[in-house]
């Protein structure tokens, strides 16, 4: 492969870059049942679809990184029990060696076909903008409990982060590690996710010196980042499993991907009117009523839309309102909002849903925002800056299931053979 050498020639390390590396992971034996045995990751299940999918398969990877009564403690030590039945039943199987794992999704999008295609790997930690590990988003107060929880008991990786690589070049290497049937494949929720396991020494250190090259923009994940640092702090600096994470990492392309954003549901005190608060940053016009296609209309517009029980409004942004440094909706609604301390914002990706919760009542109003654009992000990504809470929702969202990543090595080494 002519391009692999031509790659690690051009992207040298260098102090304080992104380290990138291989692992031995752990991977499901029966690739016929890789559809049933997926799951999104554990952030957007919700408790009716964590059971449909236990109900589908009873080796189903939701049953690790979602466990019932994930509330309890207990439940997590539960989880590194089940690890152990499975690798004892041979359901998973360790990698021989340490592996990447080149890994493309397919969606039909609109009529038009997207792929975006990156490589699951090992991402060793760095504290939030102290190196080239840049978060792009603010996040919101959560509990995190639950990873920590099962970091601590299982010591498993099982959902990985996803982070934007601003190196040039990684898009095409991966594409190229894809000449080949596929190692895994299975089609979720119209989406098709496909596999390739990567042991050549080669192509290995050609994608960890391409990740090298560059920056990496945390894109989805920051709560999971930030878990896994607080587990680092805990442990013993010779604990070298718990300093990295498991990442998918992607290039930092606009035909790589799709992103799409995530809305407000505004909870504001009896007797405040979301529009008289909104009114003096944005120009308001009532509009047709809200649907899901409201939001396609934005961009072109250059407005957000309120939907409020009475109505649907556009609003555009007053340029008097704002300084010129502030781009984007979510930004603007943030400020905009800040007028009044007592309003809650909660965050839903589906217009849908939005408009459901203030037609039934339980939200005052919801705002539809347009999505960031990638432009946007590098230019946070240059600037060490970060976006408000919920500003991007990337789809489609890797599964759950490709591979585990344990922080242990396991001692059962059977699997790869590519």
């Amino acid at each position: 492969m002519p391009k692999l050498a031509q790659l690690l020639r051009a992207a040298p390390y260098t102090i304080d870059v992104p380290v990138f590396s291989p692992f031995i992971g752990l991977r499901y034996s029966d690739r016929s049942s890789s559809e049933d045995v997926v799951a999104p990751p554990y952030d957007v299940v919700s408790d009716a679809q964590r059971l449909a999918l236990e109900a589908r398969h009873p080796h189903n990877s939701v049953r690790l990184d979602f466990p019932h009564g994930k509330t309890d403690p207990g439940a997590y030590e539960g989880v590194a029990a089940l690890v152990r039945q499975w690798e004892n039943l041979n359901v998973l199987l360790a990698d021989s060696v340490p592996t990447f794992t080149v890994y493309r999704m397919t969606a039909v999008l609109g009529g038009r076909t997207t792929t975006t295609t990156g490589v699951l790997g090992a991402l060793t930690l760095e504290e939030p903008g102290s190196g080239d590990i840049l978060p792009h988003e603010q996040t919101t107060p959560k509990d995190k409990a639950d990873r920590l929880s099962l970091l601590r008991s299982a010591r498993l990786n099982t959902s990985p982060i996803w982070g934007l690589s601003l190196s040039s070049g990684l898009g095409a290497l991966c594409a190229e590690l894809t000449h080949r049937a596929a190692d895994f494949a299975a089609t979720d929720e119209g989406v098709l996710h496909e596999a390739w396991i990567v042991a050549d020494t080669a192509a290995g250190q050609a994608l960890s010196a391409t990740v090298a090259s560059a920056p990496v923009v945390i894109a989805d994940g920051h709560h999971r980042l930030e878990t896994a640092l607080a587990y680092q702090h805990e442990r013993s600096v010779d604990d070298e499993g718990a300093k990295a994470i498991l990442a998918y990492l992607v290039e930092l392309a606009p035909e790589e991907l799709e992103i799409r954003a995530i809305h407000r549901l505004i909870d504001a005190p009896l007797g405040v009117d979301v529009l008289d608060v909104l009114r003096p940053f944005f120009t308001l016009a009532p509009t047709d009523p809200a649907t899901a296609t409201t939001v396609d209309q934005l961009p072109a517009k250059r407005s957000l839309a309120v939907v409020t029980p009475a109505g649907t409004w556009l609003a555009a942004p007053r340029p008097e309102a704002f300084d010129r440094s502030v781009e984007l909706d979510t930004e603007r609604l943030v400020l905009a909002l800040a007028s009044n301390p007592d309003i809650a914002i909660r965050y839903h990706h589906d217009p849908r849903t939005v408009i459901d919760a203030v037609h039934e009542g339980s939200a005052s109003a919801g705002v539809f925002v347009r999505p960031v654009q990638i432009d946007q992000i590098r230019n946070v990504a240059q600037t060490r800056t970060r976006m408000p809470p919920k500003a991007t929702f990337f789809f489609p969202k890797p599964r759950t299931g490709v591979v585990f990543r344990p922080l242990d090595v396991p001692t059962r080494n059977s699997f790869v053979d590519h």
